[in-house]
């Protein structure tokens, strides 16, 4: 068992998401940097699928009641008993210990995975919150999270820690690659132009759901900003009439009647 005693910002549960299920309208959620979450969970002994503890920014206090090993995911300062300690390290904890993670250096997204996984209640073979529909919920002061063993390898990972050369890295600007489609026609060969060659900011008012981005505007064709209800997939670009992009992320609505200028490629 492990116990919150501060969550953090924007704490949960999550896996690698509930597919299947997006024609019954249900989210598919799961962690937001899957590159990130699979090391973590590699790291310390796990399958990559095994549920771990998300955060945004600034990350949770944990008390352990068990002695377990567990991985920080993120390039982030966090002490161990008041002891610095280092990201991308496999340590192992003892009862009564407390992990403190400050906050991440770089990047918007950290994880905290455990020998085994975190235990909580499978939802439609899921344990990946999705807030908006009450399928688990944001960590707070207090909860206590059991540790399983289903999720257990069963070879030991041989390597005890990742190289910091070696570490994800992130930066405050980067270029994104897409490929256009599937409504281009829904947009001018100005604003295409526009789309592809302009730098976008990620606007405060972002989630888990979509990245909101401000700069250029993107111009529409005569055909205008909507389209008959289709699916939205992970990493498509819808353009609402303010001609202002949204890239759909984890949380994404299952369908969307704005037209999607591009999907950003996966490995971005």
């Amino acid at each position: 068992m492990i116990e919150i005693l501060d969550p953090g910002i924007y704490s949960t549960i999550q896996d690698l998401g509930r597919w299947g299920f997006q024609k019954y309208g249900v989210p598919v959620s799961g962690v937001m940097d899957e590159v990130s979450a699979r090391l973590a969970n590699i790291l310390v002994g796990n399958t990559e699928n095994a549920a771990l503890i998300e955060f945004y920014v600034r990350g949770p206090t944990i008390k352990f009641h068990t002695s377990t090993y567990f991985v920080v995911g993120g390039d982030a300062i966090l002490s161990l008993n008041n002891k610095e300690i280092m990201s991308w390290t496999r340590y192992r904890a003892n009862v009564g210990d407390i992990l403190k993670i400050s906050r991440l250096r770089s990047g918007a997204y950290g994880y905290v995975a455990f020998f085994g996984g975190i235990n909580t209640e499978s939802i439609l073979g899921s344990r990946a919150t999705y807030v908006r529909a009450k399928m688990g919920k944001k960590l707070e002061a207090g909860d206590i999270l059991p540790i399983g063993t289903n999720f257990l390898r069963y070879k030991s990972p041989r390597l005890n820690y990742i190289p910091e050369s070696l570490w994800p890295k992130y930066s405050n600007k980067a270029e994104v690659r897409v490929i256009l489609g599937p409504n281009e026609d829904h947009f001018t060969e100005n604003g295409i132009k526009t789309f592809l060659s302009s730098w976008y900011t990620v606007s405060l008012e972002s989630d888990r759901m979509g990245y909101r981005l401000e700069g250029p505007r993107i111009e529409h064709s005569n055909l205008g900003p909507d389209i008959i209800t289709d699916a939205v997939p992970l990493g498509s670009i819808q353009v609402p009439g303010n001609g202002l992009p949204i890239i759909m992320l984890a949380d994404r609505q299952t369908t969307g009647g704005y037209a999607k200028i591009g999907v950003v490629i996966r490995v971005d």
